[in-house]
């Protein structure tokens, strides 16, 4: 790769870093928490990161790409998880973390075609992080309906990387209507930038920025709530499960809901809403809601060990993906296992039987747009086979299972395809991270 003709094209548009500290902190991402990944992804090292001033730096980078062959890698920050936004092949890593603004209310008089009416969004650039963001939106009455746990990530690097966030239960995933806008930018010789509204938005989301570079973001806001967070301490996993269910059907929705077995807390931060050796429920809720909460959790025959809004961070960071870097952190020898659905409810000894010295956190999110359970699955490694065979199993079992160990995009690729053939017609942005048809 000629790095001095990309200097060129780039001058006074967009930094270009080539020395081997910021290249190789380009390949880092939370993907340490998987084993298989950590063992089997071709990682490569960027020939230099593109780091530009403005869209018009990404459209000179688009153009000098499409014409030199280039492979380009967007990346944003705070959301790779899985080894999606590292680079498989020598290329440019192009950093939209410089790409911020002032935020911009839109108002969409038809709700963009969903039913849901007037519907406003906030038009932000890439780069915009999600504390900024909120902090900008608290003074105005507004709050984002959904967004990620991880606040200091970018908007573009939660909506290509992420699927869904706080709130979700409530208003959906990314692709479900979160995201109203986006402005894509290609890899096409023209590079000129493209606005998207909802639902045109869904197959750009949870993409790994295959179809094409995000510039812009629209992401939904409503009117503010009072929200607050409550603790319980309940009997068993199976107790926890079943407050957690009655949980799930509060109006307004919770924003976040877990239950965590007593092993799998242990490994969290002390607090008082956590008590040691019990099975651990955690919900964020309206502040009008707590009263039939306590109901519930005394239903149950479990005990509130503390409300209050202050947690109301935290509890956002015990919850995804926090808890399984939490773990790690404490037990590098552990690996982890996503499933989707009800279906988990209840099937404690399976979960122990697949995968022994198992812990396993019920988590609330939405499966097919039903409010639902899902379940993260901490265990002691032993090979990659052996993760492989227990995901084949619980399967079988007619639990759905939500691969964390594959750096490769398989859903929703009729959708997706056509939109990387129109803007990345040489496949050239993020190589080797969509799946192709009918593979």
């Amino acid at each position: 790769m000629d790095v001095n003709s990309l200097r060129d094209a780039l001058s006074g548009l967009a930094d270009v870093v080539t020395d081997l500290a910021a290249r190789e902190a380009a390949l880092k991402d939370s993907s340490w928490v998987s084993p298989v990944i950590t063992r089997t992804q071709p990682r490569r090292t960027p020939a230099a990161v593109v780091v530009p001033h403005s869209v018009a730096g990404v459209q000179a980078l688009a153009r000098w790409a499409f014409a030199h062959d280039v492979p380009v890698v967007p990346r944003g920050k705070g959301t790779s998880n899985y080894g999606q936004s590292v680079s498989l092949v020598e290329g440019v890593v192009l950093d939209l973390t410089r790409l911020v603004g002032e935020p911009e209310l839109v108002v969409e008089r038809d709700g963009g075609g969903d039913g849901a009416g007037h519907v406003e969004f906030v038009r932000v650039p890439a780069g915009t992080r999600f504390d900024t963001l909120i902090d900008h939106l608290e003074p105005l009455g507004r709050e984002l309906a959904s967004f990620p746990t991880t606040l200091n990530s970018t908007v573009a690097g939660w909506v290509g990387g992420g699927s869904g966030g706080v709130g979700g239960l409530e208003f959906g995933l990314n692709h479900e209507g979160v995201v109203r806008e986006l402005t894509l930018v290609g890899v096409d010789g023209a590079s000129e930038p493209l606005v998207v509204r909802w639902p045109d938005t869904a197959p750009h989301t949870h993409a790994y920025g295959t179809t094409g570079v995000i510039v812009s973001v629209g992401l939904r806001v409503v009117p503010a709530r009072d929200w607050t967070s409550l603790f319980a301490s309940v009997p068993d996993l199976d107790t926890g499960a079943a407050l957690a269910l009655d949980l799930l059907q509060l109006h307004p929705a919770p924003r976040v809901l877990a239950v965590t077995e007593a092993e799998l807390a242990a490994l969290f931060p002390e607090d008082p809403g956590l008590e040691p050796g019990a099975v651990n429920v955690r919900v964020q809720l309206s502040v009008d809601s707590v009263p039939r909460a306590r109901d519930l959790v005394e239903r149950h025959g479990g005990r509130v060990t503390s409300v209050r809004a202050d947690a109301n961070r935290l509890l956002a960071t015990l919850v995804n993906n926090h808890t399984t870097v939490r773990a790690k952190a404490a037990r590098p020898d552990l690996f982890h296992v996503l499933v989707r659905g009800d279906a988990i409810v209840g099937r404690r000894g399976l979960v122990e039987s697949v995968y022994p010295g198992a812990s396993l956190q019920l988590e609330g999110g939405r499966v097919r747009g039903e409010r639902s359970l899902s379940g993260r699955i901490l265990a002691p490694f032993v090979s990659a086979e052996a993760v492989t065979d227990g995901m084949r199993r619980l399967a079988a079992e007619g639990i759905e299972v939500d691969d964390p160990h594959s750096w490769v995009c398989r859903s929703h690729l009729a959708e997706r395809w056509p939109w990387a053939e129109r803007l990345d017609p040489k496949g050239l942005l993020n190589p080797g991270k969509l799946e192709p048809l009918g593979a």
